[in-house]
């Protein structure tokens, strides 16, 4: 996965950036080598929010966490994250088994002649 961590109003340290890579490196089971993450820290008064972006195939999976503690906000976006991920890959499973379910009966049903409609006055 690629990272970009980008600060507003905040320095980004290595001890952050660290941080963040080890927490969302959990998450790389869920996608492909090449997956951009987006993330993007910052401090607001006494809040630190942390906001990642991850853009996907027909979605993207979005989580914005805020505490006051950079390094809780951090533990508490890569929980809801996988939250998400698990989310979604079951909708992806249904759909897949629905559409499955569906052409099966399709395929299943014989085809036969459709009667007419006769109008009569």
């Amino acid at each position: 996965m690629n990272y970009t961590v980008s600060g507003k109003n905040i320095e980004i340290t290595n001890g952050l950036r660290e941080a963040v890579i080890d927490k969302l490196s959990k998450l790389e089971r869920y996608f492909t080598p090449d997956t951009e993450v987006n993330v993007t820290l910052s401090v607001e008064k006494e809040r630190q929010r942390i906001e990642v972006t991850i853009p996907i195939k027909g979605t993207i999976i979005r989580a914005e966490q805020v505490s006051s503690d950079m390094y809780a906000s951090i533990d508490l976006v890569e929980a809801v994250l996988e939250r998400q991920l698990r989310k979604y890959k079951n909708k992806i499973v249904d759909q897949k088994q629905s559409a499955m379910a569906l052409s099966q009966v399709f395929l299943d049903e014989e085809t036969g002649e459709e009667d007419e409609i006769k109008i009569v006055r």
